[in-house]
């Protein structure tokens, strides 16, 4: 009896340790790849009934896989399809079986997909009128994706900016964490600052207690080229041929603020991913080339994953009227060593 006493206790610790060892190895889980990334732009995130210039379609997936990206980071519009009068704000059940086969597309090309919540301009504006919106988009998504793969990553606002100062985003974002992992304790977060993801904001970012979380930062500086000629962007839509040739002080300049960025999160031991960099189609061509692979060669030397802004648009790399890509920019950002 002693014997099968024994027995049983050390079945039982052996099994325990086990146990241990195997949630440890799911709380140490390393975050999926996010580098090469490429964002669906100008698209899910137009507002409801409105077709911007880049019409979904799940070929886009294969596309972006084949031409060597890794990952892709998909905007959506999703408090249009969030029904306000309701408590609950329950979300639109067709659509989001749209999103659904997007999202499954990714996967099964074997891409990172990350879900962003973009362009909820009423919080930015009425932040108390709408937070309680946020966190019951958040709450449904989170259980309907709960059992999906990690490499599905969930980005819970983009930009925050106007009245939803970086005070009133700490306090939001813990709301929505804890909502999050009320359901879904497995997926990553992606995290940024106010005023819209800006390097400069991190240093009033407060991260939840979480070990999943990645901080996110976007980059378009100098802004007189990278928003030159786009007619989007009040003040630089008639700006024309300015260049960005790669010298000392720009390089030097551009290796300042990423390295700003990097050091914030090292000090906070979280990830950095570098969400959204682009330059405009009407910039130079040289111009687009040098300044984008000037920002991948720093996220490299750093260790920062990038995603660039964006695949069809204003700022994108692929023509969908010619089915093409941009070959140049396409090797900046993904070519050989990358």
């Amino acid at each position: 009896m002693k014997r099968l006493s024994l027995f049983l206790f050390a079945s039982v610790f052996c099994f325990c340790l086990l146990a241990g060892c195997s949630t440890q190895t799911a709380e140490k889980a390393e975050p999926p790849v996010l580098t090469k990334c490429i964002n669906i732009g100008n698209c899910l995130e137009a507002p409801k009934g409105i077709s911007w210039d880049v019409p979904m379609n799940p070929s886009y997936f294969s596309l972006i896989k084949k031409a060597g990206f890794q990952c892709v980071r998909l905007p959506v519009r999703f408090s249009d399809y969030a029904d306000k009068s309701r408590p609950d704000y329950l979300l639109d059940e067709s659509f989001l079986k749209k999103i659904d086969s997007y999202i499954n597309e990714a996967l099964s090309q074997n891409l990172t997909l990350i879900l962003d919540l973009h362009h909820f301009m009423e919080i930015m504006d009425k932040p108390n009128d709408n937070i309680n919106c946020l966190i019951a988009i958040w709450d449904q998504l989170s259980r309907r994706y709960k059992d999906y793969p990690n490499t599905l990553v969930f980005e819970p606002l983009n930009e925050p900016q106007g009245n939803l100062d970086s005070a009133t985003w700490n306090s939001y974002l813990q709301r929505i964490v804890q909502t999050i992992r009320k359901n879904d304790t497995k997926h990553y977060l992606i995290v940024g600052g106010a005023n819209y993801n800006s390097i400069d904001s991190l240093s009033a970012l407060e991260l939840p207690k979480d070990d999943r979380l990645i901080a996110t930062v976007h980059y378009y500086e100098p802004n007189n080229v990278t928003f030159q000629g786009n007619p989007y962007h009040t003040g630089f839509e008639n700006l024309h041929g300015i260049t960005w040739t790669g010298t000392s002080e720009e390089t030097a300049y551009l290796k300042m603020r990423l390295e700003t960025a990097k050091k914030w999160a090292d000090a906070h031991n979280v990830p950095l991913f570098l969400g959204e960099f682009g330059i405009s189609r009407e910039a130079p061509a040289q111009t687009r080339v040098a300044w984008t692979s000037a920002v991948v060669q720093e996220c490299k030397e750093l260790g920062i994953s990038y995603g660039y802004w964006e695949f069809a648009s204003g700022f994108g790399i692929y023509d969908l009227g010619t089915s093409t890509w941009n070959t140049d920019m396409l090797s900046a950002l993904v070519g050989s060593g990358s």
